[in-house]
């Protein structure tokens, strides 16, 4: 019983193992490489910080400035810039009373209040007024005005190359207004006297062909007649032209000064009498430009 149960076992075993021999080997599978699977995330730039806005800042307010009050003490001509060179927009008699309201940088002239000018303002000389107020406030007005230079002219050059000629401007002066005045009718007529007043100033301006021609100034002196009397008489002038002044007296030319040079203070020494007026009488002398043009200042003063 036990011999056929082994023999059986042994029969079995070599089957099993002929059939396994006997099956092809099977091919094996290749085995692929993983896929990389690449994941890119998208970075958002990042948000740019507005930069802090700027509180603007409160305009500082400038208080009105008030004007302060000031006396001619000549007949003056207003201007429309502070230059005596520049258009007359007006005139103020002696002893006029002013509202200043600036000063150029060069403390020279005084901005004023002057309704008969197209700004309502205007320019006077310093020289010529009087002010008892305290200046130091009063504001200073910048009229600079830059200067800008012509183009240069091309010429044609004999070398082939460019000369450049520059061109000079040339200034431009303006005709001096009509005021009337004469021989008979003068512009201004002073007493001189020790005890009271024993100067005075006077400004204006001349040209020729166009324009006032020429200006009569009188003055006569307080006191006893045939006295002698000591006059200091300075003019300054400025323009195209030179000054000639006369001394004249009932219609007589007793001296007179031709060819005066604009740009410093002339100074005449005269030794007159007590008796009628006398009268200055000044013109421009007769230039080469087509306008002679003269503004002038001028002092008369008692020196005895």
């Amino acid at each position: 019983m036990k011999k056929t149960s082994l023999g059986s076992l042994l029969f079995l075993f070599l089957f099993m193992t002929t059939a396994c021999a006997a099956e092809a080997p099977e091919t094996p599978t290749a085995t692929l490489p993983p896929t990389q699977i690449h994941i890119i995330t998208a970075t958002l730039p990042p948000t740019q910080t507005p930069l802090p806005t700027r509180t603007p800042e409160p305009t500082a307010t400038t208080a009105p400035y008030t004007p302060i009050e000031g006396q001619t003490t000549s007949q003056l001509n207003v201007r429309k810039t502070p230059s005596s060179e520049s258009e007359q927009v007006g005139s103020l008699q002696i002893f006029d009373k002013v509202q200043i309201i600036g000063k150029d940088p060069s403390s020279s002239w005084w901005m004023i209040l002057f309704p008969d000018s197209s700004t309502g303002k205007g320019w006077i000389t310093t020289q010529f007024v009087q002010v008892t107020a305290d200046i130091s406030s009063v504001p200073i007005i910048d009229t600079t005005v830059q200067n800008i230079s012509p183009a240069p002219i091309t010429e044609a050059n004999p070398t082939g190359s460019e000369a450049v000629a520059t061109v000079e401007p040339t200034p431009i002066y303006a005709t001096a207004p009509q005021d009337g005045d004469s021989a008979e009718s003068p512009a201004i007529s002073i007493t001189l006297s020790e005890a009271s007043s024993s100067f005075f100033n006077y400004s204006n301006d001349i040209s020729v062909p166009d324009g006032d021609e020429s200006d009569w100034v009188q003055f006569l002196f307080e006191g006893k007649s045939g006295q002698e009397r000591i006059v200091s008489v300075v003019v300054n002038c400025s323009g195209s032209s030179k000054l000639d002044i006369e001394l004249i007296q009932n219609g007589v030319t007793l001296q007179s000064w031709a060819d005066i040079t604009c740009g410093q203070p002339h100074q005449l020494q005269l030794y007159l009498y007590v008796s009628a007026p006398y009268s200055l009488h000044l013109f421009p002398a007769q230039g080469n430009t087509p306008l002679n043009y003269i503004s002038y200042d001028l002092n008369v003063q008692l020196m005895k």
